[in-house]
């Protein structure tokens, strides 16, 4: 039996914990595919300790808020990420010591994949990262980090990523063969069994961290314009993040009264309720590979208004389950909310495509080919948004 280490920055503590939660899902399904697999992850003071199996190690931080949010502005993040770094270290050293590792899976380049880097050159067990969308997108813009990011890539026996533009954009930076692995995280409880039809009283829902990047200051402006044309539609915004009060003020300036609510963070069956109780999901990102939301809507039968954004537009439009928008604009936005409540975009025979292809039992098959088996070989379509949407295809076509 091949066992694997998987290093992630975040593993959620519960079933309501919104650390990543699409992680202890890929775990199971490498568990399902014969693998033995222990991960190594950081433990966060905002969480209280928990029960949890004995493959889960956690190193201690003294940090409440994760890795990947602290301002590297500060010397006083500095401190702590070195702190972070050693006990990570450490611990990781006493797992390698303990057992022996066929591979080390590395999700995030950094510090995921720092660690792999020195536990590979130490116990000379090869590693492999899984690229998630901040540190390519956002953490390879660094100067200093950019650096750091290169050399554990290259370095590692294979490179993943959660969308067909981040594989692209790892090939382009440092030509280097990048595979798809999709992140994603099964719905519970029920689902709704058909997609909404037209209406004047559309329920639009935005789900996610409240943040400059995701878009949800231009959201509150679009739906303004939305209820001026549909007096009777409703925005749940349902998530936490550091622009929480500021929305609610913008939305109290734009006299949207109760026609927009806040949920705050919500637990799971909150979540599956919140589909339930929309009728269309707006994903209005700036900087975003594949978006969880985004297969969470697909399953529960909700047409997505998404901005033409990392994969997020492409699959839309290869599966025919929403409209795209060019960018997180307010008249954009609200055109295509209110073309949707008129004439609503979701195809059944899509949805069943998609979920095939995102399924964590077919990216743990795909990541254990890569790993134990034949090395990948794409084939390159002749632009990059052809790129995106042939991979696609090649993806459903290889899992129907």
């Amino acid at each position: 039996m091949k066992r694997v280490l998987v290093i992630t920055n975040r593993y959620p503590c519960d079933a309501d914990d919104p650390a990543s939660p699409f992680v202890p899902h890929f775990v199971h399904a490498l568990s399902s595919c014969g693998l033995a697999v222990e991960v190594l992850t950081p433990r966060y003071t905002h969480r209280p300790p928990c029960v949890e199996p004995d493959y889960i190690h956690r190193f201690h931080t003294g940090a409440s808020s994760p890795v990947g949010s602290w301002n590297l502005m500060s010397p006083a993040s500095w401190i702590r990420l070195r702190k972070f770094v050693a006990a990570g270290h450490d611990l990781g050293r006493q797992l390698c010591r303990k057992n022996h590792y066929d591979h080390i899976l590395a999700l995030w380049a950094l510090p995921s994949g720092e660690f792999a880097y020195r536990l590979s050159r130490e116990f000379k067990v090869p590693y492999c990262v899984w690229c998630l969308g901040s540190d390519i997108y956002s953490w390879a813009r660094r100067p200093v980090i950019k650096g750091q990011i290169a050399r554990v890539l290259r370095e590692s026996t294979h490179v993943f990523a959660d969308g067909y533009d981040l594989c692209e954009r790892v090939k382009n930076w440092l030509g280097i063969e990048c595979r798809f692995l999709p992140s994603f995280r099964p719905l519970d409880g029920a689902l709704p069994d058909l997609p909404p039809g037209a209406n004047l009283a559309p329920r639009y829902l935005y789900l996610g961290r409240l943040h400059s990047a995701k878009g949800t200051s231009e959201l509150l402006d679009a739906f303004r314009t939305v209820a001026e044309k549909l007096p009777s539609a409703t925005l749940s915004i349902v998530g936490d993040g550091p622009d929480l009060a500021r929305l609610r003020n913008q939305a109290q300036q734009l006299c949207l009264g109760d026609a927009v609510s806040f949920a705050g963070p919500v637990g799971r069956n909150e979540i599956t309720a919140a589909y339930r109780q929309c009728d269309f999901v707006v994903i209005p990102t700036k900087s975003d590979s594949l978006p969880l939301v985004f297969s969470e809507a697909i399953q529960a039968r909700r047409p997505v208004i998404g901005t033409d954004v990392g994969d997020l537009g492409a699959f839309i439009r290869r599966f025919h389950v929403g409209i795209v928008c060019d960018a997180a604009e307010p008249a954009l936005l609200s055109a295509a909310m209110i073309r949707m409540a008129d004439q609503p975009v979701f195809s059944g025979e899509g949805r069943e495509r998609l979920l095939k292809l995102l399924d964590p039992k077919a990216a743990a098959m795909a990541f254990c080919a890569s790993v134990f088996g034949a090395p990948f070989a794409p084939v390159e379509p002749p632009s990059p948004r052809e790129r995106i949407e042939t991979a696609i295809d090649d993806s459903v076509a290889a899992h129907s």
